[in-house]
């Protein structure tokens, strides 16, 4: 749900202005309202100085360093220039290291020799030439007419010599020039760069731990003061610059806080109720199952003020969703051993919430592995005593319960969008929607039927909820208006609707095409890995790595799709269905960092 917010406007003597937000950044409740946004020069430094750390903290943490912190003495500011120079040097070092080697790799097929030897030869009379020239291109006859002596061959590469005494031999080869300096020289100068990189990977790994901290508190500071300097820019001046009045959001939850310091420090402040119209931020507030959903829906957007929030009904069907498509009772047991590890080891309470959700993905995967019968893979219908109990017992059945998994979830969103239609504008502009519900009630029972579902009982009923509904999208689409108007504007809603409602429960096809791959494939794992294990010494011990290998591929295929395809039926049919309006503005506090 989405908690009532109040709006607090406050009254101040423009000197006390500055104190006032002191406190308020330290009281850490409300969400300051917004009337310019405008840059002083010191803010603009601020954030570039924010992305310099931020990005400096994002190196330091992929060196994954676990050295002990240490006693620091340079300054916080010193400390960065320092890291940062560390960086450039190894890029420069780097850039140096890869063209060294590039030489290296020219000079190796020559080998090591002394270049002196070639002057000395030169100084006597005699010239080496040094050619180069496709294996394919070398001619025979060079060495019956020249002194040419083949040094080394790579990579279909002749690398050869020619000693002439005057002249130049024509060969259709090419010439080889010489760096200034030797392939032992060019050895010892790489192992010099290496050495000096290495010392500079050291340096930054110790200094990693120390450094992130460090940043971190030098972040918090400067976040603090941006966030203070930006306040002290919305406050409005009236009564000729000496009294200034700034406002601000408030949860009514927590409004007596806010009270409180109000009349301790005698200020002067009006409060209203919030309006929808002036947009104010959303602060969302669920129960413990709904709340590990809200990354889910906050990575859509967050709803408007007057609107929903749909993350408690949508949390079930997501959870089911992941179920659906990772039906089996081994994958749910190991990604629920895998997510409590990684709970117990995380202090982040973000991640430890995310891996309480993997959790309930889990379990929802044993469940579902139940209904269907599945277990790593292996047909718990195969087994006499547990056959009758296993609730899906084929393909046909999966398809079915998919597509009646939409349908309810889009009838759910039309019921969501009738309530809430009916509490925004009145109970006549939701006649239409109600309308809309019955019909497509209806039209789902009667299609049922098609699927196997026996509706003998109910059938004489249908046209009731079905007729009502037609009437009411015909009659009440558009209250007020001239009633031809209606039944036309009507028939073009109707043929919207029944394409539309048809069309976004075949979406929910992919629970079905997923639940199935992710089985064909456990059970393809399960039929090589029986045939390893057959091999005479080493097959149990290639099964069990070729099953490790071949089913976590698997959990981590059907977690990923598990994930991304609820989510789009979650963003795409269900909220559409719900009439999700938004986004809204998500309630920041001045001064609270989480």
């Amino acid at each position: 749900m989405i908690e009532k917010m109040r709006k607090y406007t406050f009254v101040l003597y423009h000197q006390e202005y500055e104190s006032f937000l002191v406190e308020l950044q330290k009281l850490g409740l409300v969400h300051i309202i917004r009337s310019r946004d405008d840059k002083t020069e010191s803010q603009t430094k601020n954030l570039e100085l924010m992305q310099e750390y931020g990005e400096c903290i994002k190196f330091l943490t992929k060196l994954k360093s676990i050295a002990p912190k240490q006693t620091n003495p340079l300054p916080t500011k010193a400390l960065l220039n320092r890291i940062n120079e560390a960086r450039e040097e190894k890029e420069k070092l780097q850039h140096s290291i890869d063209m060294v080697k590039k030489q290296i790799r020219d000079l190796t097929p020559w080998g090591h020799f002394d270049y002196n030897l070639v002057h000395k030869l030169k100084e006597a009379g005699l010239t080496i030439r040094f050619h180069t020239c496709l294996k394919n291109h070398f001619k025979p006859e060079w060495q019956e007419n020249y002194p040419v002596k083949i040094i080394n061959e790579v990579g279909g590469i002749v690398y050869f010599i020619v000693i002439t005494d005057d002249g130049d031999p024509c060969l259709e080869a090419d010439t080889f020039s010489f760096h200034k300096h030797t392939l032992q020289e060019l050895e010892d100068h790489l192992l010099e760069l290496q050495n000096k990189q290495r010392d500079i990977d050291e340096y930054l790994y110790s200094i990693a731990p120390t450094a992130i901290e460090m940043f971190n508190e030098e972040l918090k500071r400067l976040s603090n003061e941006y966030e203070f300097e930006d306040a002290m820019q919305q406050g409005e001046f009236e009564a000729e610059n000496t009294i200034r009045l700034i406002s601000g959001w408030i949860p009514v939850s927590l409004e007596q806080g806010l009270k409180d310091f109000l009349e301790k420090n005698n200020v002067i402040y009006f409060a209203e109720e919030a309006k929808a119209e002036e947009n104010p931020p959303i602060k969302l507030k669920n129960n413990w199952f709904a709340r590990l959903f809200e990354p889910i829906s906050k990575m859509y957007m967050l709803p408007y003020y007057n609107e929903f929030d749909l993350t408690p009904f949508f949390a079930p069907f997501f959870a089911l969703f992941f179920g659906f498509c990772n039906a089996d009772i081994g994958y749910g047991i190991v990604i629920i051993i895998l997510a409590v590890i990684l709970k117990l080891k995380l202090k982040n309470k973000g991640m430890k919430d995310i891996m309480s959700l993997l959790i309930i993905f889990g379990a929802s995967s044993i469940i579902m592995g139940w209904v269907m019968g599945s277990a790593l893979a292996y047909d718990l219908k195969t087994i006499p005593a547990l056959a009758d109990k296993i609730l899906i017992k084929d393909n046909n059945q999966i398809f079915n319960y998919a597509l009646l998994l939409g349908a309810i979830q889009i009838l759910f969103g039309i019921a969501i969008s009738a309530v809430k239609t009916i509490r925004n504008n009145g109970i006549k502009f939701g006649l239409s929607t109600i309308g809309t519900f019955l019909l497509l009630l209806g039209l789902t029972v009667l299609g049922s039927s098609l699927l196997g579902t026996d509706i003998s009982k109910v059938q004489p009923y249908l046209k009731y909820p079905i007729y009502i509904g037609l009437a009411m999208i015909l009659l009440f689409n558009s209250p007020g208006k001239n009633i031809i108007l209606n039944i036309l504007n009507g028939l073009w809603l109707l043929y919207q609707i029944i394409t539309g409602y048809f069309g976004d429960i075949l979406s929910y096809i992919r629970l079905f095409a997923l639940c199935v791959s992710s089985a064909i494939l456990g059970f393809v794992m399960n039929s090589i890995g029986s045939q390893m294990a057959g091999i005479p010494v080493v097959g149990p011990i290639i099964f069990i790595l070729f099953m490790l290998f071949g089913h976590t591929l698997n959990i981590g295929l059907g977690g990923l799709s598990g994930f991304v395809h609820p989510l789009r039926l979650t963003f795409v049919e269900f909220y559409k269905n719900a009439a999700f309006a938004g986004p809204g503005q998500e309630y920041k506090p001045f001064g609270k960092k989480e």
